[in-house]
């Protein structure tokens, strides 16, 4: 509704000659619109892409990934496009106002960081700092490459899998508090998402386009059973999901 009203704005301001208006008119409008899509795909969209889970190769060795919803990881990279036109259109306006305006270096400076501030995204997206996010299992253990940090625990340091619930569905692979956890935050300010407190595996799950019950039924039955831990990177882990022999 507040985007139909945004359009309504636009219109408004090119019959009326406020032409400098309609651009910031119409980028609110996507704004509100790509919000509301992204509020679809986290909160009321069935998670049952199982095309999401797939195979793929770490340190040269199979594995198997789960990868979180691409479709969310675009939409925020348009919501921060949205706002980096914004910001860049507002440096232009009040570039050209020049003296007319009151204390235009002001606005302009703040308007400027602004756009620096969300080009900063991008380059970082460039550089694969901030990227779809990603869970891998290996034979050597859990990675955790999220949208902008990166977590790898073995297997051995595992102590359980839960469910649990944090404002979202998450799944928890809890490791012993001594256990040899190698993390990293990647993206400076821009924390997407944000490693536990403690040593463990923790997915929010509204991050997933695949079915969180499926993915913590994976998850245990490999924690539990080292031995099938040799199906990663190949077509049983697929098969064993559609048939969820678990």
């Amino acid at each position: 509704m507040l985007g139909v009203l945004s359009i309504g704005v636009a219109l408004v301001a090119a019959g009326t000659g406020f032409v400098g208006a309609v651009k910031y008119a119409v980028l609110f409008a996507g704004l509100f619109w790509f919000s509301a899509a992204f509020g679809y795909l986290t909160r009321l969209r069935p998670q049952h892409r199982v095309a999401d889970l797939g195979t793929t190769t770490i340190a040269g060795r199979r594995a198997t990934e789960i990868r979180y919803s691409g479709a969310q990881f675009a939409l925020i990279n348009v919501l921060v496009a949205c706002l980096f036109l914004c910001a860049v259109f507002a440096v232009w306006d009040y570039g050209q106002a020049g003296g007319g305006a009151f204390a235009p270096g002001i606005p302009t400076l703040l308007a400027a960081v602004a756009a620096l501030f969300f080009a900063s995204f991008f380059v970082l997206v460039a550089l694969g700092r901030i990227r779809r996010g990603r869970v891998i299992l290996a034979a050597d253990g859990i990675r955790q490459e999220g949208r902008a940090f990166e977590s790898f625990l073995p297997w051995d340091s595992f102590a359980g899998i839960k469910p649990s619930y944090n404002g979202t569905r998450e799944i928890l692979v809890i490791a012993y508090s001594n256990a040899p956890w190698r993390k990293r935050q990647l993206a400076g300010p821009w924390k997407l998402d944000k490693l536990p407190p403690v040593p463990m595996i923790e997915i929010d799950t509204i991050h997933l386009a695949v079915d969180p019950a499926l993915v913590y039924h994976l998850l245990r039955f490999y924690t539990e059973n080292p031995g099938a831990r040799e199906e990663f990177g190949t077509e049983a882990v697929l098969r064993r999901v559609q048939e969820q022999s678990f």
